[in-house]
């Protein structure tokens, strides 16, 4: 089972965390809504296609997500890179059934929509 959550970071990036019984990770995405867009195409690409990717950008390099469906199960690996000369690097592998990774994650994304509509819209945010 992999736990996943999204949520601003202390920057205003948008950060997931992903956590299973062997491995978790924090990936950020500069660009919050664009970052909801790519993981929810790579999602409608893996319901789709049986596979799907995505790319999170930050100034510093690129958090690649990669799906790949395997019959009732899934697998997510998400990876980084810095430089072009390094490569890509491993920050989060795991498996487990794909109706839960994918419910999971839509739901991630839909809730956490909501509240960066509501952060977007606050009265606060508005006052000049």
């Amino acid at each position: 089972m992999i736990h996943v959550s999204l949520q601003l970071d202390e920057f205003g990036r948008l950060a997931c965390r992903l956590e299973d019984k062997e491995s978790n990770a924090t990936v950020s995405c500069a660009d919050a809504r664009e970052g909801l867009l790519a993981l929810s195409g790579a999602l409608d690409d893996l319901e789709k296609d049986g596979t799907g990717e995505c790319f999170w950008l930050q100034s510093g390099g690129e958090y690649r997500w990669v799906f790949r469906r395997l019959d009732e199960r899934v697998r997510l690996a998400v990876l980084w890179c810095s430089s072009v000369a390094i490569g890509f690097q491993h920050v989060f592998w795991a498996e487990c059934p794909y109706t839960e990774l994918v419910g999971r994650l839509r739901a991630e994304i839909a809730d956490f929509s909501v509240q960066l509509v509501t952060e977007v819209t606050s009265p606060t945010d508005r006052a000049g």
